[in-house]
């Protein structure tokens, strides 16, 4: 017989990091709950996922998990869908002082101070300490929006999430719902996305899924 709390249980997961409202490494404030909810409502995900599943599990839901900043939550790196809000870093090289106070906020290594400021984009996470402490504002925030990552998941086999890019809200957006169009068409029972994303090729599924 069916637990009671199964039948409560619902079809996804969504977790918004601590610091959505007030924190001072936010690089976007905010709750996005509101608008992942509507895209997930808007799917079909959970008349599809009641359809296809009984009883369910919490290892059959899709979960989803927001972070406002790059600085370490594992929730984004083992979720189905996940956003980290980050920033593009902007240079005024001519207005740099070379005081130094950018390269001791960095945890990246990713600025240096040889011939005038420096950013090495494959090192920066987009978490904006470098702008928050440069007094000359030879450092901005240039672009803000989330990085999107897919595929993530523990269990038996687990796999770390990898990521789509840098994206705007309403493009991230976008990605879920195409994200959740593909699960539901190669669906079966016990199907998680990041089985999905190797079946496919990571190359193959990206590409489907892209703005």
């Amino acid at each position: 017989m069916q637990h009671p709390e199964q039948k409560a249980l619902p079809t996804h997961s969504l977790k918004v990091c601590r610091g959505a409202v007030q924190c001072p490494h936010a690089v976007l404030g905010g709750d996005l709950s509101s608008e992942l909810e509507t895209v997930l409502a808007h799917s079909g995900w959970a008349e599809f996922l009641n359809g296809k599943v009984h009883p369910l599990r919490h290892h059959h839901q899709f979960r989803i998990a927001v972070s406002s900043c790059p600085n370490g939550c594992s929730q984004p790196h083992i979720a189905d869908f996940a956003l980290i809000a980050a920033a593009r870093i902007g240079l005024a090289p001519e207005r740099c002082s070379g005081c130094g106070q950018c390269i001791q906020a960095c945890a990246e290594n990713a600025l240096s101070l040889q011939d005038g400021i420096q950013l090495d984009p494959s090192r920066c996470l987009g978490c904006a300490a470098c702008t928050r402490v440069c007094p000359e504002d030879a450092l901005y925030v240039e672009q803000t929006g989330y990085r999107v990552l897919l595929g993530g998941k523990l269990g038996r086999h687990p796999r770390l999430a990898h990521e789509l890019g840098f994206f705007s809200l309403p493009q991230a957006l976008g990605i879920l719902e195409r994200v959740l169009c593909v699960l539901m068409e190669q669906y079966r029972p016990g199907l998680r996305l990041g089985d999905l994303i190797e079946q496919m090729g990571r190359e193959k599924f990206d590409a489907t899924v892209r703005p």
